[in-house]
C-alpha cells in the first residue's frame, strides 16, 4: 500500500494559502467586489430594458387590447392567489387535533362562584385592556367568513377547533359568543371598536374528560393555562387561517359584498370603498408581521399549543416593531402560560422572578398582545417629550382586573368528577413533601421590615409571600428562557431617551426604598443605613444603547406609568394604589427560575416553565425516564398520573420534541446521586432529591391534589455567609 505524500500535500496547502494572501494584498477582494457591483448593475440594466420594451409594446397596442391583457393578468394573479389560499386552508395540518365537544362545562368555585354568568367571571373574561391585532375591527372579526365557505370565521365551533374556549351561552358583554378573552374597546383614532385580547385569553384553562355518569365534561380552570396556539404561524392555525379568510374576502367580490353588507348595514353601499381600503391595509399589516417573523426566523423553536415565547415576543414588539427594526432578536425560549391565582401575594412574578409590581406586570402583558406604543414618529424620529411613552393600554381596566384576581383561589380537586382522594396516601405524601419539596416550593410570610419597604400599603391580613428563586445551574432545567432574559440587549436611543432622562426616576425609587427601610429601622431602634454609593454606581452603569431586555421593559414601564398618572392628575395615594400596595418597580435581572407555590398545581399541566413534562408523575422520576416526545394540543386530562394524556389520541397534534434546546425536560429530578441540600453546597445539575419509590411518588401526587399554601409559615432566618468559593 502506497503511503500518502504528506510533504507534497503540505506544500500544496502552503502554496494556496500564500497565493490567497498575495491575491488579498494585491487588491483581490476589492476587485471581486467591483466585479460583483458591475454584474448587479448589468442585471438591473437588462431588467430595465425588458421593462421598457414591454411598455413600448403595450403602447403600440390598441386601448382595448391593453385592457384585455391587464384584465387577463389580474385574473391570473387572482387565480394563483386563490389557489394559494385554498392550499393554505385545506392542506392537511398535522398540528390541529380532532375536536371532541363536551356535553357541559363545570365552573369550579374559585372565589367567583360556580355559575358561568358570575359577574366577576364575566368581568375577568371580557374587560378590555386596550390591545388590538393591528387595528382589526371588532365588527370585521365577528362578520368575517372562512376562506372557503360562508360560515363565520368566529363561529364557536371553528374557534373551539383551534383550541380556544367558548362558552355555550351569549352574555351581555359577549353577545357574539367569541372565545374567552376576546372582547372590544373603542379606538378614538379610528372611530370604531377594535378586537381586544384580554389576559383571560391565555390565562384560562379547561380540562376535558369522559365520565361514567356525567358524560363528557369540561372542567373550567379560571386563571389556569390555555391550550391554544395563538401565535403559531404553521398552516392550519389561527393566524394563517385568519389571513387566508381576509385574503379571500379581499379577492372575492361576492364575499366582500356580503362582508360589506354585514358591516355597513342599511348604509350600504356608502362607505364600501373606504371599508375596502381599510380592510386591505389591516390585512397587509397582519401579513407583514407574519412575514417578518418567518423571514427573520425570530422564534426557531416552535411554540405549539399552550406556549408562547413570551419575553421574546414582548421585546420584539416593543423594541423592534414599535421602535427600531435593528432591535429584532431571535429567541428560542417558549414558555407555558402560567397559572395566575395567588400572584398578588408573590414578591416577584414571571418565571425568571423579574417583576415585583402588579401594574408593571399587567402593562407589560398588554404590550405583548398588541397595546399600541408609539415610540417614534412615522419617520423614525423621537417624539417630543410631552408625547413620549403613551400607550393604548386601559390602565383603569387593568387595575380593575387586578382587583378581581385578589378573590381568585386555586382550584380544588372535584372528587365527584375526578375520583375520591385517598386520605391515607395524602398524609404520607404530606410528610414526603415536607422532606423533599417544601424547602423550594413552600412560600413564607415576608418579614415586617420587608413589608414596610416593599409593600407598605398592604394590610397585615393580606399575605405577602417571599418565594424561592433557584439559580439555573442548581435547578438544572432548560436555561434558554433565563439566558435570553439576562443576555439579550437592545438599543433604546431612538426613543430620544438618555441616561440623564431616566436617572431621576430610578434615583427617586432607590431613595424611596432606602427611606422606607430607615423609617422602619427607626421604629424598632435599629441604626440607619446609607447605600448612596451603591445607588450611584448602579445609576452610572446605565447605557441606553445597550440594555438587557429585562431592564429595558422595566424602564419603558416606569415611564409609561408616570406619563399616564401625570396626564390624569393622579394623587400620590392613587399612584400607590394603582401600582399595587405602594410597591416600587426596580428592575431585577438574574439568572434564576422561580419555585412556584403548588396549590392547584394538579390543574396546570404540562409542567416545568417550558411545558416539557406532561404529568406530575414524570416530574418525580429521573429525567432520562421522561418521554422525549409527546403530543400536545388536546385538553384530555389524566386523573391518575395527573396531567395531560400525552399519547396521540388522534393523528394530529403538536409533536413536542424535548431533545431540542428550549424544549428540554432536564433538571428538577429525583434520582440516585443526590447529595443533601445545604445553603453553601446546593444541588448540582438539577438533582434535587433522591430517587423515590413508586409508593412515594403516588403518595406525593395524591397530596398535591389537595395541597394548599395558606397560611404561609414564617420565613426561616437567612443562611450564614458561605466561605469563599461557595455557591451562596
Amino acid at each position: 500500500m502506497t503511503r500518502p505524500n504528506f510533504a507534497g500535500i503540505a506544500r500544496r496547502i502552503r502554496e494556496r494559502v500564500l497565493g490567497g494572501l498575495a491575491w488579498f494584498r494585491a487588491g483581490g477582494v476589492r476587485t471581486a467586489l467591483i466585479s460583483l457591483r458591475d454584474w448587479c448593475f448589468r442585471v438591473l440594466l437588462a431588467c430595465g430594458r425588458v421593462l421598457l420594451k414591454c411598455i413600448r409594446w403595450m403602447g403600440n397596442l390598441r386601448f382595448a387590447d391593453a385592457l384585455k391583457i391587464l384584465a387577463a393578468t389580474a385574473v391570473l394573479l387572482i387565480v394563483l392567489l386563490s389557489g394559494a389560499i385554498f392550499i393554505a386552508v385545506n392542506y392537511p395540518s398535522t398540528q390541529i387535533p380532532a375536536h371532541d365537544p363536551v356535553d357541559r362545562i363545570v365552573y369550579l368555585n374559585q372565589g367567583w362562584g360556580p355559575a358561568e354568568s358570575s359577574k366577576a367571571r364575566q368581568a375577568y373574561y371580557y374587560t378590555p385592556q386596550g390591545t388590538s391585532l393591528n387595528q382589526l375591527r371588532y365588527s370585521w372579526f365577528v362578520n368575517l367568513e372562512v376562506a372557503w365557505g360562508r360560515e363565520r370565521f368566529a363561529d364557536p365551533e371553528n374557534m373551539r377547533s383551534l383550541g380556544f374556549l367558548v362558552d355555550y351561552n351569549p352574555s351581555a358583554v359577549n353577545p357574539a359568543r367569541l372565545p374567552v378573552g376576546f372582547t372590544k374597546h373603542f379606538d378614538v383614532s379610528l372611530g370604531d371598536d377594535v378586537l381586544d385580547l384580554t389576559c383571560a385569553a391565555c390565562h384560562t384553562g379547561e380540562l376535558d374528560l369522559t365520565t361514567k355518569n356525567n358524560g363528557r365534561v369540561g372542567i373550567r380552570i379560571d386563571g389556569g393555562p390555555a391550550m391554544h396556539a395563538f401565535t403559531a404561524m404553521k398552516v392550519g392555525h389561527f393566524g394563517p387561517n385568519l389571513l387566508a379568510a381576509m385574503a379571500a374576502t379581499w379577492l372575492n367580490p361576492l364575499k366582500f359584498n356580503r362582508f360589506a353588507h354585514s358591516i355597513l348595514n342599511d348604509g350600504y353601499p356608502n362607505g364600501r370603498s373606504a371599508l375596502f381600503s381599510d380592510f386591505v391595509g389591516v390585512f397587509f399589516s397582519l401579513l407583514g408581521d407574519g412575514v417578518t417573523e418567518t423571514w427573520r426566523n425570530l422564534y426557531p423553536v416552535e411554540e405549539g399549543f399552550g406556549r408562547t415565547d413570551a419575553i421574546g415576543r414582548i421585546a420584539n414588539r416593543v423594541f423592534a416593531k414599535d421602535l427600531d427594526p435593528a432591535n429584532y432578536r431571535q429567541s428560542s425560549a417558549p414558555v407555558s402560560y402560567p397559572a395566575i391565582w395567588d400572584i398578588w401575594k408573590f414578591d416577584w412574578v414571571q418565571y425568571t422572578a423579574s417583576v415585583a409590581q402588579p401594574m408593571a406586570r399587567n402593562m407589560a402583558e398588554s404590550l405583548g398582545v398588541g397595546a399600541e406604543l408609539p415610540l417614534t414618529d412615522p419617520y423614525g424620529r423621537p417624539l417630543s417629550k410631552e408625547h413620549r411613552f403613551t400607550s393604548s393600554a386601559l390602565v383603569e381596566n387593568l387595575y380593575q382586573i387586578e382587583q378581581l384576581l385578589h378573590d381568585l383561589k386555586p382550584p380544588k380537586w372535584p372528587e365527584q368528577l375526578l375520583g375520591p382522594i385517598d386520605r391515607k396516601k395524602t398524609a404520607y405524601g404530606q410528610t414526603l413533601f415536607g422532606t423533599h419539596c417544601a424547602h423550594c416550593h413552600e412560600p413564607c410570610e415576608m418579614s415586617a421590615q420587608d413589608r414596610a419597604v416593599l409593600v407598605p400599603d398592604k394590610k397585615l391580613s393580606e399575605p405577602e409571600w417571599r418565594l424561592n428563586y433557584l439559580p439555573v445551574e442548581d435547578i438544572g432545567t432548560d436555561p434558554a428562557a433565563a439566558l435570553h432574559f439576562v443576555n439579550t440587549r437592545v438599543d433604546l436611543s431612538k426613543t430620544g431617551l438618555t441616561a440623564a432622562d431616566l436617572r431621576p426616576f430610578l434615583q427617586q425609587m432607590y431613595e424611596e426604598q432606602q427611606a422606607r427601610d430607615n423609617a422602619y429601622r427607626k421604629r424598632v431602634n435599629l441604626p440607619a443605613v446609607n447605600d448612596r454609593a451603591a445607588i450611584e454606581t448602579d445609576l452610572d452603569a446605565i447605557d441606553i444603547r445597550s440594555v438587557t431586555i429585562g431592564a429595558g421593559l422595566s424602564y419603558i414601564g416606569i415611564l409609561l406609568r408616570d406619563q399616564y398618572y401625570n396626564q390624569h392628575n393622579f394623587s400620590p395615594e392613587k399612584r400607590r394604589a394603582y401600582d399595587g400596595f405602594g410597591s416600587l418597580d426596580l428592575p431585577q435581572v438574574k439568572l434564576v427560575y422561580k419555585a412556584r407555590p403548588l396549590a392547584g398545581v394538579w390543574a396546570t399541566a404540562p409542567y416545568l416553565h417550558n411545558g416539557s413534562v406532561a404529568t406530575l408523575y414524570e416530574m418525580l422520576i429521573p429525567a432520562d425516564q421522561r418521554r422525549k416526545k409527546f403530543f400536545v394540543g388536546r385538553r384530555e386530562f389524566d386523573p391518575v398520573r395527573v396531567g395531560l394524556y400525552a399519547e396521540p389520541l388522534s393523528k394530529n397534534g403538536f409533536w413536542l420534541d424535548t431533545t431540542i434546546p428550549g424544549n428540554m425536560n432536564i433538571g428538577h429530578e429525583f434520582r440516585a446521586g443526590y447529595k443533601e441540600w445545604h445553603p453553601c453546597d446546593p444541588p448540582s445539575h438539577g438533582v434535587i432529591g433522591p430517587e423515590l419509590t413508586e409508593d412515594e411518588r403516588w403518595a406525593i401526587i395524591e397530596y398535591l391534589k389537595i395541597r394548599e399554601d395558606d397560611p404561609a409559615p414564617a420565613c426561616k432566618p437567612p443562611p450564614p455567609a458561605c466561605p469563599s468559593g461557595g455557591s451562596r
